[in-house]
This record gives C-alpha cells, sequence and structure tokens, in this order.
C-alpha cells in the first residue's frame, strides 16, 4: 500500500500492520504494544515509511489443528483487512519436530504466528514479544520495504537477529527444507518446555482466580473464624510445630486444588491418538494445576493475614494463656492463624462449589479454548 511523488526523497508510503491477538492475555498485550510499534519499527526497520499498527482481537486459532491452518487463518484475515502485514500472538502451545516453537512465519504470504508463552515465559513477556514482533515484521517485508539503504539500516537488522536468537530469549532460527518460505523460531526441548509451562501458566492469570472464588473465599473466612475461636484449636496449633503446619498447608492447598479440578471437570484428555495430543493434553494439565495452585495460594495468603489480624485483635493473650497453660507470644498467635487457615481452606472448598463456571474456566486451557471455539464458530455463521 503505497503512494508515490515525483521526488524519491519526499516519498511518503505507508506499510499497514495486523496484530491479530487472541482474546484474553495476547489481546491485553497487543493493546499495550500497538502504540509503540510504529516508532519502534521505524527506527529499527525503515524510517522512509510511515507505519500504521491495527489491533484486531479475534479467537483466530482456536479448533485449529496446525500452524500451517493457523497460518492460513492469518493469511484470509489479513487479505479481508487489507494489511501489509499481519502477525497472530497467541496463547497457544506450539511445536515442531519435538522442540517448543516460539513463532512461526511465512515470507511468501507475509504472515506471522507468535507463541507467548514458548517466546516469552514468564518474565520480560512485553520487551520480548516488542522485540519478536519488529524482528518479523522486517523479515517479512521484501529489501525494498522493510530494510533502509546502506550499512548503517543493516546494523539494526543484525541487532535484532541476535536478540530474537539468543541475546533476549534463547530462541533459534530454523529454516524448513521443505518449505522454503517458512522460518521458524524454536526453543531447546528441555528448557524450553519448562519456559513453555511457566508461560502458559502466566497466560492463565492466576492472581485473577482470587476474586472468582469469592464464595470459596466466604466460607474459608466462616470456617476461619469458628477454627479461631475454638480452644482445642488453639491446643492443637500450639502442639503441632511448624513442621507438622507446612504439611497441613500444603494437603489442604492440594485439596482444593483436586476438589476444583474433579468438581468441574477441568482435567483435559487428548482429542486423538497422536504423540502431540497426548502431550498438548499432558501441557494443559499441567498448565492447569499449577495455575490453580497459584490462584488458591494467593487465597490462602490472603486468608492467613485475615486470620491472623482477626485472632490478634479478638484473643486476649490471659484467656489464650489458661487454655494453653503457658505464657504466649506472636509465634502462638502465628500458629493459630497458620492452622485456623490450612482448617478453613478445606472448607472453602465446599465453598467453590457454589462458583460458576465462568469463575474457572480461565484457569483452564481446554475451557477457555472452547470457548473461542465457539465464538470462532459463531462468527463464521453470521
Amino acid at each position: 500500500m503505497t503512494e508515490s511523488g515525483d521526488d524519491a526523497e519526499a516519498q511518503d508510503d505507508q506499510i499497514l500492520v495486523g496484530l491479530l491477538a487472541d482474546p484474553g492475555s495476547p489481546a491485553d498485550l497487543a493493546d499495550q504494544l500497538a502504540p509503540e510499534l510504529p516508532k519502534l519499527l521505524s527506527r529499527r526497520v525503515n524510517d522512509r515509511v510511515s507505519w500504521t499498527v491495527r489491533i484486531s482481537p479475534v479467537p483466530l486459532t482456536a479448533g485449529l489443528h496446525s500452524t500451517s491452518e493457523m497460518l492460513d487463518a492469518v493469511r484470509e484475515r489479513k487479505e479481508q483487512e487489507g494489511y501489509d502485514v499481519a502477525i497472530c500472538l497467541t496463547d497457544l502451545p506450539l511445536r515442531t519436530d519435538g522442540r517448543p516453537m516460539a513463532a512461526h512465519v511465512n515470507t511468501v504470504d507475509r504472515v506471522g504466528l507468535i507463541s507467548l508463552p514458548a517466546l516469552a515465559g514468564i518474565w520480560q513477556q512485553r520487551r520480548r514479544t516488542r522485540e519478536a514482533i519488529v524482528q518479523i515484521v522486517g523479515d517479512l517485508l521484501e529489501p525494498g520495504e522493510g530494510e533502509g539503504e546502506g550499512e548503517g539500516a543493516a546494523r539494526p537488522r543484525r541487532r535484532l537477529n541476535r536478540l530474537i536468537a539468543g541475546r533476549v530469549v534463547p530462541v533459534r532460527r530454523v529454516t524448513p527444507v521443505e518449505e522454503a518460505a517458512d522460518a521458524r523460531f524454536v526453543t531447546p526441548a528441555g528448557r524450553g518446555r519448562l519456559r513453555l509451562v511457566a508461560g502458559m501458566v502466566r497466560a492463565n492469570r492466576p492472581w485473577r482466580l482470587v476474586p472468582y472464588l469469592s464464595k470459596a473465599l466466604a466460607a474459608a473466612l466462616a470456617t476461619s473464624a469458628l477454627a479461631s475461636v475454638n480452644g482445642i484449636v488453639w491446643q492443637l496449633a500450639d502442639a503441632l510445630g511448624a513442621v507438622r503446619l507446612s504439611v497441613a498447608t500444603v494437603s489442604s492447598v492440594a485439596t482444593m486444588v483436586i476438589w476444583l479440578i474433579v468438581y468441574r471437570r477441568l482435567w483435559e484428555r487428548p482429542t486423538g491418538p497422536s504423540p502431540w495430543e497426548r502431550e498438548k493434553a499432558a501441557l494443559y494439565n499441567t498448565a492447569t494445576v499449577l495455575t490453580l495452585t497459584a490462584g488458591v495460594l494467593f487465597c490462602y495468603a490472603a486468608l492467613f493475614v485475615g486470620s491472623l489480624v482477626a485472632v490478634l485483635f479478638i484473643i486476649d493473650s490471659g484467656v489464650f494463656e489458661r487454655t494453653l497453660r503457658h505464657p504466649v507470644d506472636a509465634g502462638s498467635y502465628v500458629a493459630l492463624a497458620w492452622m485456623a487457615s490450612s482448617m478453613a481452606t478445606v472448607g472453602g472448598a465446599l465453598g467453590s462449589g457454589f462458583e460458576s463456571d465462568e469463575a474457572v474456566r480461565h484457569a483452564a486451557y481446554g475451557k477457555r479454548e472452547e470457548q473461542r471455539r465457539a465464538e470462532r464458530e459463531q462468527a463464521a455463521r453470521r
């Protein structure tokens, strides 16, 4: 999409970049990056054109089984919207030759696909994604469009190649022999898989699970209040010690997580016999367990703080000492709040039965993908 004047020096070409994003964390990230991308592209790719970045939050990848199908969907959207280049951000795990794949691009169609969990992991997601988008846009454009002239313009491109190849994230670029127009960015099988799982947990945004579990937290607070004024609980907390209280914490959190998975049927099963379908189900389940564990731990921490404040305010030290038959200190109150929180977390599991499906859908990849697939099919029927 260009407009040329008589004077080559005064040309004002425009390149329209489409930033497609799955709903949720990819769309949120696209919103954050869009305002700063035009300046970055001008400075690092080509300052002789005008850059425009448009965001399109659509469930483009849901229900598709290969990156080739996903790239075809991106290409169709690119042609519909009239983009010069289109890049899709997804939180789905991708792989090639048994290794996690951070990005897949087709230079002929000028489309790209970025898997945020594999590329960015859990830290510096915004920075890594921004660098990857700039690199891929430069790669997808022809030399006359995507690069400036002279040695000064080549240096930023070489720098970007180094950044995405290993300085920012351990990603290696490979070009399949059978697909000369394609380029893929892959991560090591071992460390890359750990980064992928961490990125999937971040995409689930476990901190957002806390308000969704408000009814469970309310039930836990009620249980904690009852436990905190029970003399037998006082004696148990005093007698158990830190090790057994830690075991009680782990047991209560595990009980809550297992209850949520079983009651809400969050456990994924392979949708096909292929090794990738089995691996994908294992990745989904691992991410779900870790997400729910993190979310329940957030709730547990909030519950512990609330319980500690309550016991310090309500329980008179004299009554506490007469029940325990020895002097009490701050550690005695901490142990009581600790014990009450563990007991209350198990009670909160029952309260979680009253939560809506919406409360836990964001914590499970399979549920979220089902929702996106339904939205995609609905949009296709319009």
